[in-house]
């Protein structure tokens, strides 16, 4: 049936592309309910199966029976489709945590598991994930792995037919001003060449943890997530459970790719290695992570936490990376380097990884424009009348680019104490309420900080959950995308 267009948004052709991607969603449960099926958990099996049919079902109706009009989505309807998308992927994606046995967990604990799965914050109100099963296991992570990317960029990757429907819009909008990297002319293949290069460092990471003290399902779980920076782990005591230096290295490598630009790493692997030596966000990047290292070590050393050359060196790299990248893999001692240390990892969360990674936070390029724009202000109280430019390497940025980024990093801290405002009236505690609000919109797992302020997602009730949702929602899609539909001139004609 057609469907008119109404306030000038053609909301057909969105449900209809929205049904698209709902087959997809649908698809990817197969995969935790083959789990089931060989190993024997006929409780995951009707679980997920239920939940495939019932997804595919939707999507297929959605598909088949909304009929747009012959006009192509614009920029509205990108950014209706792709807020929604995230929103509609956790409501059908917490059907199993409510069905499987080994969850069982309400609408409100199961909408807010699914929504940090898919934005790949890692945040759980699992009590023991030791009790969990096989499929539950590979559909946290799975959702992570789906979600690290972008469920837009991976569906643009697979429906070239979007390309001139909008996509490049919808790119934008999923991903963000700042790190939208066209490497093809066509929207569509630039989509299959960051997928490409996802998914061979994801079966790179598995071979390398298969090669480990890891099985294959652990490798695979582990694979995805570190690569996607969730974090979502097999086990309770996260990769503490191995105690081995070679995971902790072979994942320290991949957290870091994993907060690369993706458009980066795929012209490094063509050659075009001057395109990273001269990026300076990257650069940046790594000079973050060396010189927190080594406040790191500082702070294990002061506070007597030296326990041999593994906790002065491997250890404290691998906790800033999975910080700066919001990973959210946490070493057991972590919690005994000190204040200092736990106080740096805030900062680490705040900046977060490159754009056009997986990693959340503000982005290291937004702090490189802030900073270089922050600078030419200060010289400027010297020199009222002169005319400087915000030259990051080596190009001149624009302006309009220069005020997107500190609006966005005011709105940034606006959320975050707005949200944590918001917690307070839900019965949260007030400092747990400030950092649960700071680490969701970051996308960054509380465990990377509940050492200092031991808050504990089981105890809030449904009303934090769905705030907390929102702002791991609002965090993922950049804040604009989902801001702007709270605006009235959205949607007038």
């Amino acid at each position: 049936m057609k469907r008119k267009i109404l306030n000038g948004i053609n909301f057909a052709a969105v449900g209809r592309t929205l049904g698209i991607l709902v087959l997809f969603e649908a698809a990817f449960m197969i995969v935790p309910a083959l789990v089931a099926l060989f190993a024997g958990e006929s409780g995951a099996f009707k679980a997920f199966g239920l939940s495939a049919i019932l997804t595919a079902i939707c999507g297929w109706l959605s598909y088949h029976y909304i009929r747009p009009s012959g006009r192509d989505m614009g920029r509205r309807e990108s950014v209706l489709l792709t807020a929604s998308v995230w929103i509609v992927f956790s409501l059908f994606g917490q059907i199993p945590y409510m069905l499987a046995p080994s969850t069982h967990l309400n609408f409100s604990a199961a909408f807010f598991e699914a929504m940090s799965g898919f934005t790949t914050t890692g945040a759980s109100l699992v009590e023991s994930t030791d009790n969990l099963s096989y499929a539950v296991h590979i559909w946290r992570c799975l959702s992570q792995w789906i979600g690290g990317l972008g469920i837009i960029i991976f569906t643009l990757a697979l429906v070239p037919m979007l390309n001139s429907s909008g996509g490049m819009q919808m790119f934008n909008a999923e991903q963000n001003k700042i790190s939208v990297d066209k490497i093809r002319p066509r929207i569509s293949s630039t989509a299959r060449r960051l997928w490409m290069v996802y998914v061979l460092l994801t079966f790179t990471l598995f071979l390398l943890l298969w090669a480990g003290p890891m099985n294959a399902f652990e490798a695979a779980c582990h694979a995805m997530s570190t690569l996607s920076t969730g974090g979502f782990s097999t086990s309770s005591e996260g990769i503490n459970v191995y105690n081995s230096i070679y995971v902790k290295a072979t994942i320290t490598l991949f957290m870091f790719l994993g907060g690369v630009n993706f458009a980066m790493i795929y012209r490094a692997s063509t050659g075009q290695h001057k395109a990273v030596l001269s990026n300076e966000a990257f650069i940046t990047y790594c000079r973050v992570i060396l010189f927190a290292t080594l406040l790191f070590i500082i702070g294990i050393l002061l506070n007597g936490s030296f326990s041999g050359w593994q906790s002065v060196t491997i250890d404290p790299l691998f906790q800033v990376v999975s910080l700066v990248t919001s990973t959210g893999f946490m070493l057991s001692d972590f919690k005994l380097w000190g204040p200092s240390v736990l106080y740096i990892g805030l900062l680490l969360i705040f900046m977060g990884g490159c754009a056009g990674s997986t990693s959340g936070g503000a982005k290291i390029d937004r702090v490189v424009y802030l900073l270089k724009f922050l600078r030419n202000e200060v010289k400027r109280t010297l020199r009222p009348n002169s005319i400087m430019a915000v030259r990051v390497s080596g190009r001149t940025v624009p302006t309009d680019r220069i005020n997107n980024v500190v609006a966005f990093l005011c709105l940034y801290v606006l959320i975050i104490i707005v949200g944590g405002l918001t917690l307070t009236f839900c019965g949260a505690p007030l400092a747990d309420s400030f950092v649960s609000a700071f680490a969701a919109i970051g996308n960054a797992s509380l465990a990377t900080t509940d050492s200092a302020v031991g808050c504990n997602y089981v105890q809030l009730n449904a009303g934090a959950h769905y705030v907390l949702a929102f702002l791991m929602l609002v965090g993922r899609l950049e804040l604009f995308t989902i801001l702007i539909l709270f605006s009235r001139s959205f949607w007038q004609p």
